[in-house]
């Protein structure tokens, strides 16, 4: 049961959704049956994410080619939570009878306060990320939705990482600030939206979400009481400094380590560190200053704890080997070579890797790697690399390796791709 507060919060908020769907319907008659079916006035845009901002009257639909072709997105403008309730019933009644849903496609709720509503001054652009991860319940969300646990399109927020090795501990409410928290887009919750004055949940979806009308009003509800919360009391209390603290002692090896190569060697036996590929450890000693840094990194955001890291001081590149990174929060600017990867990774050259559930960014995958279930975008895929059930998209991106259903968004592939029930979209041939 809600108490009299709550129940407040629930009725003064506003939801806009986003409903991702399939529809053997030409996208004007998708049109004409919602319109009819919700008694709104809907948009037929060209392009996904159009500069056509819907309103409480006026909704907009639009191609989304994120889950192959006949993919469309409707988006409505920001309702109040009664209407709201009214808009989603009908939606995914519409959808059931009308369409199907994929393991791609997802339904975002983007959440709002309305100030004629609600008696506390809730602004969400003031929003504690930090207070907020910390005492958020993920848990509800996976125990209603499961097979969203491990999807790239909705990654857990429960990362929290000390932003240095030098981090010392400190007193009161300002304890959070030596913290790095997510801010980006391809999470459960996009806080990008902040600014705008609204949070965009995007942990829900799959196939036959439409199907789940409980759950999700359940889990919206959930969504509104948690940013309540926080909103209403943004002080860190005794309870969330200790978890702080708690997280800190996780990384107090690391930390440690960070001090010096001696302190690394006994904290991490199981990591072998080299320099010019030499295991000198005069040498790696005078490195070390310079490398710990990013040692640091692999460590508290790629969960590095087994492997070879060598340092190439004549690129001034850290190349790693034998690693298994299942949970990485970030990787950047590295080699990465004979691995297993899940996360997200910008900028690095792959080779000989098993990557699975992660997100790729400006990356060249060369050699003997195997790609699972991953976007990867802006990226080189050479001959002998395998796509299998990943999406590809970025104009910029050269795709040669062979690839095994999913979908070819956009880019480039050579003559030597090859492609086996995946659903190409816009591909442009080069030699």
């Amino acid at each position: 049961m809600y108490t009299n507060k709550q129940l407040n919060a629930i009725y003064g908020s506003n939801i806009g959704f986003e409903f991702e769907f399939f529809s053997k319907k030409d996208i004007v008659d998708i049109k004409n049956s919602l319109s009819s079916a919700l008694d709104k006035k809907i948009r037929i845009e060209e392009k996904a994410h159009s500069d056509f901002s819907p309103t409480q009257e006026t909704f907009k639909l639009e191609p989304d080619n994120s889950g192959g072709t006949g993919m469309v997105e409707l988006v409505t403008g920001s309702l109040p939570f009664v209407e709201a309730k009214l808009v989603m019933a009908k939606t995914l009644k519409w959808i059931n009878e009308n369409g199907k849903t994929s393991d791609r496609c997802s339904i975002h709720i983007n959440i709002s306060f309305d100030s004629n509503r609600i008696a506390e001054d809730l602004n969400i652009t003031k929003l504690d990320i930090g207070k907020f991860v910390i005492n958020f319940d993920e848990d509800k969300v996976y125990e209603a939705f499961p097979e969203r646990k491990d999807s790239v399109y909705a990654k857990s927020i429960k990362f929290i990482l000390p932003l240095s090795g030098m981090i010392q501990k400190s007193p009161g409410t300002s304890i959070w600030r030596n913290y790095m928290f997510v801010n980006e887009k391809y999470y459960g919750i996009n806080f990008t939206k902040i600014p705008k004055g609204y949070l965009e949940f995007r942990y829900l979806g799959g196939k036959d979400y439409e199907k789940n009308y409980s759950k999700i009003l359940k889990l919206s509800e959930h969504f509104i009481l948690s940013l309540y919360e926080t909103l209403t009391n943004p002080v860190y209390s005794e309870s969330d400094n200790k978890k702080l603290v708690a997280i800190l002692e996780k990384y107090k090896i690391a930390m440690d380590s960070y001090r010096n190569y001696e302190l690394f060697k006994e904290n991490y036996p199981n990591v072998n560190l080299l320099v010019d590929l030499q295991t000198d450890e005069r040498i790696i000693k005078m490195y070390y200053p310079k490398i710990r840094e990013k040692i640091f990194d692999l460590i508290t955001k790629g969960g590095l704890d087994e492997g070879i890291i060598n340092y190439d001081s004549d690129i001034g590149k850290i190349q790693i080997k034998d690693c298994k990174l299942l949970k990485c929060f970030e990787i950047s600017d590295v080699d990465i070579v004979d691995s297993e990867i899940q996360g997200n990774v910008t900028n690095c050259d792959i080779f000989n890797t098993k990557i699975k559930n992660s997100s790729l960014t400006s990356c060249n995958l060369f050699g003997d790697t195997v790609c699972e279930g991953s976007k990867v975008k802006e990226s080189y895929v050479s001959r002998n690399s395998i796509c299998n059930d990943s999406y590809i998209f970025g104009r910029n991106g050269v795709f040669s390796g062979e690839m095994n259903g999913g979908v070819f968004r956009e880019g480039r592939a050579t003559s030597n791709a090859k492609f086996k029930n995946t659903e190409i979209i816009e591909v442009e041939k080069i030699k």
